[in-house]
């Protein structure tokens, strides 16, 4: 089950580098009309404001992006399924991060998918004989991981220059 929700964090995180990057979505200008401190799960600066296509029609009333802009500014987004994402280079970081983060959670647990066997139960399941990852399981968590950390980092780095 791990692994299903590791490509789904990656999948989740690459459709926003995509939007960022302007490859995908629908793009809009979102007018910001105001920005506040928000806690709990996703603390940080938001500013909220209406998105309009660019031919002029309400793409969403209001929608949020992780920025500090000024208030009655303009700022180019593109909409994927209801995420918001900000269009420039500068706004791929903690998108990449997530995916990065995706694949490591995928590659790590790979091995144990495919053996059937936990980190948290040496046991097999019922029925099942113990199994050790194979090379092919080995080899396959480690360019997952390798694969995550350099889309983390790359996107990071695209993000500070």
């Amino acid at each position: 089950m791990t692994i299903f929700v590791g490509f789904g964090v990656t999948a989740f995180g690459l459709a926003s580098v995509a939007a960022s990057l302007g490859y995908v979505g629908a793009p809009g200008t979102l007018t910001v009309k105001e920005c506040r401190e928000v806690g709990g799960r996703t603390h940080g600066q938001k500013c909220f404001g209406p998105v309009r296509a660019t031919d002029g029609t309400l793409l969403e009333k209001e929608a949020s992006v992780d920025a500090e802009l000024p208030v009655g500014a303009r700022v180019a987004v593109r909409r994927v399924v209801g995420l918001t994402s900000v269009e420039g280079c500068r706004h791929i970081g903690v998108p990449g991060l997530v995916a990065g983060a995706g694949l490591l959670l995928a590659g790590y647990s790979v091995p144990y998918f495919t053996t059937g066997t936990f980190p948290w139960r040496g046991t097999p399941p019922p029925g099942a004989e113990l199994c050790k990852p194979g090379p092919r399981a080995r080899l396959t968590r480690t360019v997952l991981c390798i694969v995550g950390v350099c889309i983390g980092g790359v996107c990071v780095i695209a993000s500070l220059v």
